[in-house]
């Protein structure tokens, strides 16, 4: 695992820039740093040393010096594609992952990108004709930044914070704004300025005299299912998921797993006690809330599958852990798991240097009550507006407004399709919130349009399209934003055998009949979970790993809160309305949960004067 930065062009980085940005990611790879610098091209890495310590330094050349690669990642199947090479008369002269890279692009071009099975972001510089080829994995697990000067020259970083370093004219995208406060993130291709973007999920971007072109290279298929019956997907779905955590424990260095006692973690700890000889390093957090504390039931798993568990209850000073966390983002980023990963993988990295997770069940195997509760809530919407008026009359009966039913609420009205539907239940803000908080020359509804217009559209089943959505939406750029940040900035690299491209193309092509039952989501990965342990260890709702959110911000972070969004730096900034900023935090205060609006107007807040200020 690395951090990588460069840049081809008339002003490529020089060894000055170079060092510095590899300064700014060293967190992704504390163990090594190299940089390659020659007329008009210069590319930089920092390793974290994982697999094949002695022989994987960065850059990396073939034996004419032509080609030069930096990567960052892991190619499960290295050791496969080096017997490939070996059969067709192709000398490696080392057994690094990076060897095997630069010949199979001898060997096929481009093209060799399908072969890999992992997570990665490659940048291969090839001086034959003077071009520079960026590559990201197809789940977008591994990320890669780029931007482009009015002269041409191209970089690209692992993280945007070194390319800032390298785009000191850089200028903010007010939409972004509106996008963070409605879905919690900046997706691809965009970040929070005009001048950087992001390599789209499996795609790759050419540069040659400073012309560029995007292509993609693989796509999840949505409409061939398969037709056997469910015994035998069963034993299939098990097999591939074996196979994948098998391959995701190849290391040099201590491996271990990040268990919450959930289906999907339950289902690789478990396949990882049956591969490993030695003891599976099993890691877990919780909170001293009831009801953000699943660590009991990770013991209970741990103790039935024979693990080391390690388990950590915390009562952190949340004000602190927000400002740590605020220098960690350096894009805006408002979805609060970021916090107990954060804090896991900081836990974690005390003994670990990998971990696997169970990143991915939930779209792959189709897990979220939302994929059941919108084609319901869409074909209600003729009777949602008098739905609405009872519920509130119910809130007014009952003790106070809940947080279950403020979020209820945000969906008893009618919607125009499908599309919009689902982007109302996946949003933290909706669009009549937006426009009373936000000041006119911020509001946007971009980012919703642009949601909606990626929405599946054709034969595809409401079930197939909503997961589509997520693998262009959601996953890529929430959950696998968090997970890379909040690990990688602990030096600990995280794996995720549920995203393996096997398992992933196989759960995509089984019929929704295997993935929901009645009205139990997942159905064939909990089916696996239940084949490896008991029950009843598993057999609950779903919890989800987060923190009292509403709690902290009326309590420990109440100071925080208050003085940062009502100072006069929050109110000259202009993003906000700041009586109705005001408004909101009173009520919230008051008892009732406003935390929905007032995270994402916080982790604004934090990130400007982290980042622009």
């Amino acid at each position: 695992m690395c951090g990588i930065t460069g840049g081809i062009g008339p002003s490529a980085p020089q060894q000055l820039l170079l060092d510095a940005q590899l300064k700014s990611i060293e967190h992704r790879g504390p163990d090594d740093t190299g940089t390659y610098v020659n007329n008009g091209i210069g590319i930089g890495m920092c390793r974290l040393s994982i697999v094949e310590i002695a022989a994987g330094k960065q850059p990396a050349t073939d034996a004419s010096e032509q080609i030069h690669i930096v990567w960052n990642g892991e190619i499960y199947n290295y050791r496969e594609l080096r017997s490939e090479l070996e059969g067709r008369g192709v000398h490696c002269r080392d057994s690094s992952e990076s060897e095997v890279v630069i010949n199979l692009y001898l060997e096929f071009g481009l093209n060799f990108i399908n072969k890999l099975n992992g997570m990665f972001a490659i940048a291969i510089h090839d001086a034959r004709d003077r071009s520079l080829h960026l590559i990201r994995d197809r789940m977008g697990k591994k990320p890669l930044w780029i931007s482009q000067l009015n002269d041409g020259t191209f970089f690209f970083a692992s993280e945007v914070r070194a390319l800032m370093l390298a785009r000191p004219d850089r200028t903010i995208r007010t939409d972004m704004i509106a996008e963070v406060m409605q879905y919690g993130y900046v997706n691809s291709p965009n970040s929070a300025f005009n001048e950087i973007h992001q390599v789209p999920p499996a795609s790759v971007i050419s540069w040659r005299d400073g012309k560029i072109t995007t292509a993609a290279w693989w796509t999840a298929d949505f409409e061939t299912k398969v037709t056997i019956p469910y015994e035998e997907a069963l034993e299939t779905t098990k097999e591939l998921i074996e196979a994948a955590v098998s391959r995701r424990l190849i290391s040099e260095r201590p491996l271990g797993s990040f268990l919450s006692g959930g289906y999907d973690s339950t289902v690789v700890t478990a396949y990882m006690t049956k591969l490993m000889k030695e003891k599976v390093q099993t890691y877990s957090i919780g909170f001293h809330s009831e009801a953000f504390n699943e660590a009991h039931y990770a013991k209970q798993v741990a103790n039935y599958l024979g693990t080391n568990h390690h388990e950590e209850i915390l009562s952190p000073d949340p004000a602190l852990v927000i400002e740590k966390i605020s220098h960690v983002l350096d894009q805006p980023f408002a979805d609060s798991s970021v916090v107990p990963t954060y804090l896991l993988a900081k836990f974690a990295r005390e003994n670990l240097i990998v971990a696997l997770g169970g990143d991915g069940g939930d779209e792959v195997f189709g897990g979220y009550d939302r994929y059941l509760a919108t084609p319901v809530m869409q074909k209600l919407n003729p009777f949602l507006g008098l739905a609405r008026k009872g519920l509130k009359f119910a809130g007014r009966k009952s003790i106070g407004n809940s947080r279950k039913i403020n979020r209820v609420g945000s969906q008893l009205s009618p919607k125009s399709s499908l599309a919009s539907r689902y982007s109302s239940i996946l949003s933290l803000t909706q669009p009549h919130e937006l426009i009373s908080l936000l000041n006119p020359n911020v509001y946007s509804d971009r980012a919703e349009i642009a949601f909606v217009n990626q929405f599946g559209l054709g034969d595809l089943t409401s079930f197939d399209r909503m997961i589509g959505s997520d693998f262009a939406a959601y996953l890529p750029g929430d959950l696998l934003v968090k997970v890379d940040i909040a690990t990688m900035a602990n030096s600990l690299e995280l794996r995720s055998p549920l995203l393996d491209v096997n398992v992933v193309e196989w759960g995509v092509s089984l019929p929704s009949k295997y993935k929901i039952k009645g009205l139990e989501t997942k159905h064939i990965l909990k089916d696996v979970a239940r084949s490896l342990v008991p029950a009843e260890l598993i057999d609950r709702p779903k919890m989800g790993f987060g923190i009292p959110r509403a709690e902290w911000l009326r309590t420990g972070m109440r100071e925080m809160v208050v003085d940062t969004l009502t100072d006069t730096t929050a109110t000259q900034r202009g993003w906000f309305i700041s009586n109705e900023v005001r408004k909101v935090i009173d009520i919230h205060m008051a008892g009732e949960d406003k935390d929905n609006l007032l995270w994402p107007i916080l982790m604004l807040e934090l990130w400007a004067r982290t980042w622009l200020d």
